[in-house]
């Protein structure tokens, strides 16, 4: 079978878990069998090769690349991308190009801010099976996370209004919707029309990964976090519910992975006086999930899935987290711990675990049982039935030739 699956980013341009999803996703329909081409954005036309994925680059078509620093732009452009964004009707006949080309059996949508919905009217003018996967709020956000001024959003503002109500009318166009979460997919369901028979969950993967079970011998509890250090990502908040922990202090270490605003970070570490303290910045996995016991998610949006508790389950450490969004699907008591990111919500929990030191060995016992419920084999046999329900097996007419001038 071959398969056309379109993200708005994918390696090795990363943004967050989409594009891992995405990858896993493509490569593992490659060692299936299947032939996968990905169609994504860049800065420039290109095509290469990943893994045995054919990955074809367009030059994003909009008054500004929105892979380039757009710190800068001024705010009537980047309302005048939006707009264009909703309805982009500028890669209309390079893709028809390419789809004859290809030749996909079917085409599998992710994220695709940059494209536009106009996509799909594209794929579907050439009578291609559609499917996509809600992995973010783009269709009723532009900002894609449904929050702002430090709350989640309860209804659409006037801006994302405009650009949904643009953005609705393409909604016709997929023949089956896939929700990374039941939260994500009811969420949608309150402002489009998504039938039962045509939409199902599926939810992301995480790779198996060899670690095995060693009892920490650290005097101090190791607390970790990994992702974007931003206040919006509830950084600020897991900082100054750590400094509400009074003689507990001397108890534990937390320890930050990932990229920040320099100033943000050196405001981040003022707050932790008396806290013993690490940024490491960009970190593999491994390493960061090796030098610690416990992993906080101190999400405040509404996260559409969460992909950071399985991983962090398949490297055998617990999780403490937010109940925001999907992430309370993934909450397992027998290996996490959930709270509500409230203020002191979070350092009791804490204090809680760290005069309960047994809860973590025995919650990190439990951690990769729940963490092989989200194996990426599961997740490629999940898509490829229901591909299999759009399109007819059997052996392909001719094979599509894909080189530069292809874009």
């Amino acid at each position: 079978m071959r398969v056309l699956i379109i993200n708005t980013y994918y390696y090795p341009a990363f943004v967050g878990g989409a594009e891992i999803s995405v990858k896993l996703l493509a490569e593992g329909m490659v060692k299936a069998g299947n032939s996968v081409f990905v169609l994504t954005t860049g800065l420039a036309d290109k095509v290469y090769r990943v893994n045995g994925v054919i990955v074809i680059c367009l030059k994003q078509k909009n008054i500004f690349n929105s892979y380039r620093d757009s710190k800068n732009i001024p705010q009537f452009l980047k309302v005048f991308w939006h707009l264009i964004d909703s309805c982009n009707p500028f890669y209309h006949f390079k893709i028809s190009n390419l789809l004859k080309r290809i030749r996909p059996a079917l085409a599998h949508t992710n994220n695709i801010q940059g494209f536009s919905p106009f996509l799909w009217l594209t794929i579907k003018s050439q009578k291609i099976p559609l499917i996509h996967s809600l992995r973010d709020y783009y269709l009723l956000c532009h900002k894609c996370n449904l929050y702002n001024n430090d709350k989640n959003c309860e209804r659409l503002c006037l801006p994302c209004s405009v650009t949904h109500t643009i953005k609705k009318g393409f909604f016709k166009y997929p023949d089956h919707i896939v929700g990374i979460s039941n939260y994500i997919l009811n969420k949608y369901s309150t402002y489009l029309p998504i039938s039962k028979l045509n939409s199902n969950v599926i939810y992301n993967a995480t790779e198996k990964n060899d670690f095995e079970f060693m009892k920490s011998d650290s005097p101090k509890l190791r607390f970790g976090y990994i992702g974007r250090i931003a206040k919006d990502k509830g950084v600020e908040y897991l900082v100054d519910e750590l400094a509400k922990l009074g003689e507990q202090k001397d108890a534990f270490k937390i320890i930050f992975a990932g990229k920040g605003d320099a100033g943000f970070i050196e405001q981040l570490s003022h707050k932790l006086e008396n806290i013993e303290f690490e940024f490491l910045g960009v970190a593999k996995p491994y390493d960061f999930y090796n030098n610690i016991d416990v992993l906080l998610i101190p999400a405040l949006w509404n996260e559409p899935f969460g992909r950071i508790v399985i991983e962090s389950l398949s490297y055998l450490v617990p999780v403490c987290q937010s109940d925001r969004g999907g992430l309370k699907e993934l909450f397992n008591p027998a290996n996490s711990w959930i709270y509500s990111p409230e203020e002191g919500e979070l350092s009791i929990l804490i204090k809680h675990i760290l005069n309960n030191r047994n809860e973590v060995v025995e919650k990190k016992k439990q951690c990769g049982q729940q963490a092989g419920k989200f194996s990426s084999e599961q997740y490629i046999a999940n898509y490829l039935k229901l591909y299999h329900q759009f399109v007819s097996i059997g052996p392909e007419i001719s094979k599509a030739r894909v080189h530069p001038r292809l874009t």
